[in-house]
C-alpha cells in the first residue's frame, strides 16, 4: 500500500509557479498535502502565511540547483509520497531553422529536467513507496507543424514512463504520464506568442474539441490528484490523454 494516505503526505512539483504546475500544487494542498513547488521563479509565488508550501528557486535542468533542492526537500520533508515532473518549455520552428541553443533548452528542460529530478528525488520516492507523474502531450502523437523536437521530447517522457514504471515497479513505486492537449496556461506566451494570438488560438482550438473548449489548469491537476491517491493504486506505466476528446479528431462546428 502506498504511504500516500500518511496524514504528513508531501508532493515535489516543479513549475510550480505557474500554469498547470501550480493548481497541481493548490490541489494537492487543498487534499492535505504538504508540497514543495520547483520553479525558476523562486520563492516568489509562494501565499503568504502558507506554511505548508515549500517554495524553491530551482532550473531543473541544472544538476547542481536539483541537488540543492533535494537536500532542502529532505530536510524539511524528510520523505517524497508524490513527484510531479510538470517543468516545461515549448518553442515552435521549422527543424532546418530552430537555433541549436533552442534545440538544447527544449531537451534540457523537458526530457533532462525530468531525468535529473526524478534521480534525486527517487531514494525518498521509493522510501514512502510514492508515485512519479511526469507530463507528456498530445504533441507527442500527434503533432503539427513546427513542433518536432518539442514532440520529440514528450515522446521521450511517454518512454521514459513506461520504462521507469517497469524497473520500479517491484519496489512499490508507480510512474504515469498525462498527456494534455492544449490548456489554458503561460507556456505560449513565456515562448514568445503575442497575447490576443494567444486568445485566438484558444478559442479557434476550443472550437474543434469534441467538448467544445480547450482546458483549464484544474481540469489537469485533479486528474493528477486522482492518479496519485489510493484510488489509483493499480495504475502504472500508462500515458492517459487529458484532452477533451481531442485525440478522437476535429469537429467543424
Amino acid at each position: 500500500m502506498s504511504s500516500i494516505g500518511r496524514v504528513s503526505r508531501t508532493a515535489v512539483v516543479t513549475g510550480g509557479s505557474a500554469g498547470i504546475g501550480r493548481a497541481i500544487v493548490e490541489v494537492l494542498r487543498r487534499n492535505g498535502f504538504r508540497v514543495a513547488a520547483l520553479s525558476r521563479r523562486g520563492d516568489t509565488f509562494a501565499p503568504a502565511g502558507a506554511p505548508d508550501i515549500l517554495a524553491l528557486s530551482c532550473d531543473v535542468s541544472d544538476e547542481e540547483a536539483v541537488e540543492v533542492a533535494r537536500a532542502r526537500v529532505q530536510d524539511v520533508f524528510g520523505h517524497v509520497d508524490a513527484l510531479v515532473n510538470c517543468a516545461g518549455t515549448i518553442a515552435s520552428f521549422p527543424i532546418d531553422q530552430g537555433p541549436v541553443e533552442e534545440i538544447r533548452r527544449l531537451i534540457d528542460v523537458n526530457l533532462l529536467g525530468t531525468i535529473l529530478v526524478t534521480r534525486a528525488m527517487l531514494s525518498m520516492v521509493k522510501q514512502a513507496k510514492g508515485v512519479v507523474i511526469n507530463f507528456s502531450s498530445g504533441l507527442a502523437t500527434r503533432p503539427s507543424s513546427g513542433t518536432s523536437v518539442y514532440s520529440a521530447t514528450k515522446g521521450a517522457i511517454e518512454s521514459l514512463t513506461r520504462s521507469l514504471a517497469f524497473e520500479l515497479g517491484p519496489e512499490g513505486v508507480r510512474v504515469c504520464a498525462i498527456a494534455p492537449s492544449l490548456v489554458r496556461s503561460e507556456i505560449w506566451l513565456s515562448a514568445g506568442m503575442d497575447p490576443v494570438a494567444y486568445g485566438q488560438l484558444l478559442a479557434a482550438r476550443g472550437r474543434e474539441y469534441p467538448l467544445g473548449r480547450v482546458g483549464e489548469p484544474e481540469d489537469v491537476a485533479e486528474f493528477v490528484a486522482y492518479l496519485i491517491s489510493p484510488r489509483a493504486a493499480w495504475v502504472t506505466g500508462t500515458v492517459i490523454p487529458v484532452d477533451g476528446g481531442s485525440t478522437l479528431g476535429v469537429i467543424q462546428r
